[in-house]
């Protein structure tokens, strides 16, 4: 039975004229089959990475194997001036959407204008708009995991000529609307890029970002709703993805304000980029609601005044940071895309070295305060007591990253990757690890 369904499949192929195009690792997908007379063309293709890791640590052990880190199939459909993506990911055993978008672009005068909607990455943050198949790294920084926006369900607008990127859009916090409390919050990002030189030869872009969160998603405790937000990274590496290392919860998140700055330099055979990343969180509660359900209980205090000096609530401020440069032994030239201000993957049989640095800062300390390992919290003056219950202090720790690496792409289908990176970690809650070694590997395939 098999053969007689794939049997048409593969007639329609070669009668189409399918095709296998040029392409760096984030092309849309190269097995084309176009109907002419209805002006429609529909690409698939597919995207599989296997990664081996090995780590060394100072004392709290990072699990060492291999993992499949990516495996998806890739569809696109376009008809005159509209654009159909969708891509599914089954990594992981079990399957889960990644991008799925419809888009339209209207050519003007000055430049072309894009309208998209569906469930893609918020545009504030150049690396998270990188996809991992033109990433020259096996893992984006650990700045960017941790402050960078990631996919959401929204809409954007979108426009660029040669020497302008403009891309911003309104979204909603959760895709599903399936949250255990609360209403879904909403949030707008938008990222602004000037290219003061963009020719053949070299491309130099000066750009900005900007996102504001509403978070009203939660949990109800006490009849209370109470909001969380979480941040973190791995170690720059997908085989053992923990985030245990680099992480904070801030309970009653309300609203996160991200402000981010970038650059990008690319010849031929040599690029560089980075950037900034700031993101400031504010909070909310109920303090009288709270306040009245501890009344009689053994947390019950005499005032709602001494019960907010007790339960202190403020506002937290992280940043972070990454560099990176790559030089092109051999191989076509290094590409940018005008469309999306973005430096595309390796084309065609290449050898390039790279390297990056990153610092990424998840602690917010407040000053005289004191980490306690065996309760896991910090004490005003370094006092061990009960009052006040919780303190405003942040540890999710600071990490500086160094990584070298090396990539060769075999054809424009194939690309190995092999890196080194050494991780330094300032945490009180892991007193005894300090360095953290990872040396890793990926096989890349796509089409």
């Amino acid at each position: 039975m098999k053969k007689y369904i794939l049997m048409p499949v593969l007639a329609a192929l070669s009668l189409s004229g399918s095709v296998a195009q040029a392409q760096d690792f984030d092309n849309k997908p190269v097995v084309n089959v176009s109907n002419s007379k209805e002006n429609l063309n529909f690409t698939i293709g597919a995207r599989f990475m296997m990664d081996g890791a090995y780590y060394h640590s100072d004392f709290t052990p990072v699990k060492s194997g291999a993992a499949i880190t990516d495996a998806r199939i890739r569809t696109s459909m376009s008809y005159e001036d509209w654009y159909f993506y969708a891509d599914f990911d089954f990594s992981k055993g079990k399957f889960s959407q990644k991008n799925i978008f419809l888009q339209y672009s209207l050519e003007g005068v000055k430049g072309t204008h894009r309208f998209k909607a569906g469930y893609y990455n918020n545009p504030a943050s150049m690396a998270n708009n990188t996809s991992r198949g033109s990433l020259h790294f096996i893992s984006r920084s650990a700045a960017a995991n941790a402050f960078s926006p990631s996919r959401e369900l929204g809409l954007s607008y979108i426009f660029y000529n040669n020497h302008f990127f403009a891309n911003q859009g309104v979204f909603a916090e959760n895709k599903y609307n399936d949250q255990p409390s609360g209403y879904q919050g909403m949030s707008f990002g938008g990222r602004w890029v000037w290219r003061p030189i963009n020719n053949e030869d070299r491309t130099f872009h000066v750009g900005a970002a900007f996102r504001y969160a509403n978070i009203a998603t939660g949990v109800v405790e006490n009849n209370v709703l109470k909001t969380e937000l979480d941040l973190g990274s791995s170690l720059e590496t997908y085989v053992d993805a923990t985030q245990d290392f680099l992480s904070a919860k801030l309970p009653w998140a309300k609203n996160v304000f991200d402000v981010g700055a970038e650059f990008l330099y690319k010849t031929d055979n040599f690029f560089t980029r980075g950037e900034y990343m700031y993101k400031h969180v504010t909070k909310e509660r109920d303090d009288q609601a709270l306040f009245e359900a501890n009344l009689g209980s053994i947390d019950s205090w005499g005032s709602l005044e001494a019960w907010q000096k007790g339960n202190p609530l403020g506002e937290n401020s992280f940043h972070g940071a990454y560099i990176e440069a790559g030089y092109k032994i051999f191989g076509d030239p290094y590409q940018y895309s005008n469309s999306d201000a973005l430096l595309k993957g390796l084309n065609g049989r290449a050898l390039e070295v790279v390297a990056r640095y990153s610092y990424t800062g998840l602690n917010d300390l407040v000053e005289g305060e004191k980490y306690i390992p065996g309760r896991d919290q910090y004490y005003p003056n370094g006092i061990l007591a009960d009052y006040p219950a919780t303190s405003l202090s942040v540890g999710g720790g600071n990490m500086h990253s160094a990584t070298l690496g090396v990539n060769y792409s075999f054809n424009k289908f194939a690309q190995v990757m092999l890196s080194y990176t050494y991780n330094r970690l300032d945490r009180d809650k892991f007193q005894y690890d300090k360095n953290f070694h990872v040396l890793q590997a990926r096989l890349m395939f796509q089409f």
